[in-house]
């Protein structure tokens, strides 16, 4: 077993998360995945993969399709090695199962596709082998892709999909603890929610150098990490949120606080969303906001009106501006204000609480996907969405966040301060 596998994570491809390097096949052509604790699923792009020029590939006769906030994917499942080469080893993993977009309507700027390191209950697909026999698709498998390519939204492909029987499919990282390659548990170091720009010329491998685009995941580890080389990548002790659900990272998200004003209760999650939500929040890193149940919502920008009668209106400007032109706001004109701390408070694995606070450079980013504009990352929940609060990445910013999947009573997130950048490396 490999003890703990540091690999360099980067926001310079995908822009609003970040990224790992890993190679699939037996070509070991590498590629850039976003790291995702909202999803489950290992998918590719196709101009990342070809399964025709992987001796290890093997086709099956199931296929996905994969719905998030902002986009949809469908496509064959298959199966492949594995690689992750990090600072100071290497690991594989032989015939790991993923999926190779076939048809999609999801933007990942320069990534190559998805890591989903969430828990199997996310990652179904279906068993199309009778349905492909009766038409004559023989063998019965789903690579070479044998559906139409017209259907853009997918909707007809999800309808025939649901009635094929279900399979579970078992995550990369599942099957990496399950094989006993890592530990079961995984750690990030993050730095910022969204990309930082400088300068709107800047390529990839300039945003990359960028330090505050960079961080570290460490696949196994120590329960604490305190002794993983190169040395900790964190400061101070941990703070511990329980995991009360394995089909995210369930948090029971307690209270939200707008600076030193009152605390505002988050409402527990409606009983008829409990079989596809599990809690009334969850931890996301595929995602670049906060994205707060609606009633919490409002009661955070009635906060924010209590503190300056300014701050909401600055909010609903970039909403709009970002809404008809994918834009941001001048960061003098959010440096401008006075905004307030938001903090979170979840519960603990002992029953307590435990306070995140996030602070504004995080809530609202300056040089954000453009040089000198800024990004508010709050945002109200989503449409058909059930009443649960997201925790994205603004959340996590600066931390250091250990996914203990091994702790008792289903797990546990610990959270740290993270070192400087420069620390984190040089050690």
């Amino acid at each position: 077993m490999t003890r703990a596998l540091h690999l360099p994570i980067t926001l310079a491809h995908a822009k609003g998360a970040y990224t790992v390097r890993l190679s699939i096949g037996s070509g070991q052509r590498p590629g850039n995945f976003v790291l995702d604790t909202g999803s489950s699923t290992l998918v590719v792009l196709p101009h990342a993969y070809d399964p025709d020029q992987d001796a290890s590939h093997t086709p099956t006769t199931w296929a996905q399709e994969v719905r998030y906030g902002g986009g949809v994917w469908a496509g064959p499942v298959l199966r492949a090695d594995v690689h992750f080469d990090g600072l100071h080893e290497s690991v594989h993993l032989e015939a790991a199962q993923f999926s190779r977009a076939q048809a999609q309507a999801q933007d990942m700027h320069d990534a190559d596709g998805l890591f989903g390191l969430a828990y199997s209950g996310l990652d179904i697909a279906h068993d199309v082998r009778d349905y492909l026999s009766e038409r004559g698709v023989e063998p019965p498998l789903t690579w070479p892709w044998p559906f139409d390519r017209e259907d853009e939204n997918l909707c007809d492909f999800a309808t025939l999909l649901k009635q094929q029987p279900r399979v579970t499919l078992t995550p990369l990282f599942t099957a990496l603890a399950d094989a006993h390659r890592i530990d079961n548990r995984f750690a990030l170091l993050l730095r910022r929610p969204l990309v930082h720009v400088e300068d709107d010329s800047a390529d990839v491998a300039l945003l990359a150098a960028d330090p505050l685009n960079q961080g570290v995941m460490v696949l196994g580890g120590s329960a604490d990490h305190d002794a993983d080389p190169p040395h900790r990548l964190h400061e101070g002790s941990f703070s511990d949120i329980q995991i009360v659900h394995d089909l995210y990272y369930n948090a029971h998200l307690i209270a939200v606080q707008v600076g030193d004003g009152p605390r505002i209760d988050a409402p527990a999650l409606d009983p008829k969303y409990e079989h596809r939500a599990a809690s009334n929040a969850f931890f996301d890193t595929g995602c670049s906001f906060v994205i707060l149940e609606a009633t919490l919502y409002r009661a955070v920008l009635a906060a924010f009106a209590q503190h300056d009668a300014r701050l909401p209106a600055l909010v609903e400007r970039f909403q709009q501006t970002f809404a008809q032109q994918q834009q941001g706001l001048p960061n003098a004109d959010v440096d401008a204000l006075d905004w307030p701390e938001l903090h979170f408070f979840l519960r603990a694995p002992d029953g307590s609480e435990t306070r995140l606070t996030c602070t504004q450079e995080h809530y609202w980013p300056r040089n954000a996907m453009r040089a000198g504009q800024a990004y508010c990352l709050l945002m109200s929940q989503m449409k058909n969405w059930p009443n649960q609060t997201i925790l994205g990445l603004p959340l996590l910013a600066e931390r250091y966040c250990v996914f203990d999947r091994s702790a008792p009573n289903g797990g546990c997130v610990r959270v740290a301060k993270a070192r400087g950048a420069d620390a984190a490396w040089s050690d």
